[in-house]
């Protein structure tokens, strides 16, 4: 494999940045997304939206410990 200059430090910056989550990937990925939200900037979302009824919706998503896709 060729050693790529910008390939290592974009996997340096990652894994920087993933130690201030303790490796918690999830954790980041929440983090992101509120700051993402918060930021006031459209964002586009490709899933098809399910509406229900007098509920709102959960931006945060916590994955199912029971969902047999894990």
């Amino acid at each position: 494999m060729i050693d790529d200059p910008i390939v290592e430090e974009v996997t340096r910056v990652r894994r920087n940045i993933l130690k201030k989550y303790n490796d918690d990937f999830a954790a980041m990925s929440r983090d992101a997304m509120k700051r993402q939200w918060e930021s006031g900037h459209r964002v586009v979302n490709l899933r098809k939206k399910v509406h229900i009824a007098d509920v709102a919706p959960n931006i945060y998503p916590i994955p199912r410990t029971d969902d047999p896709k894990k």
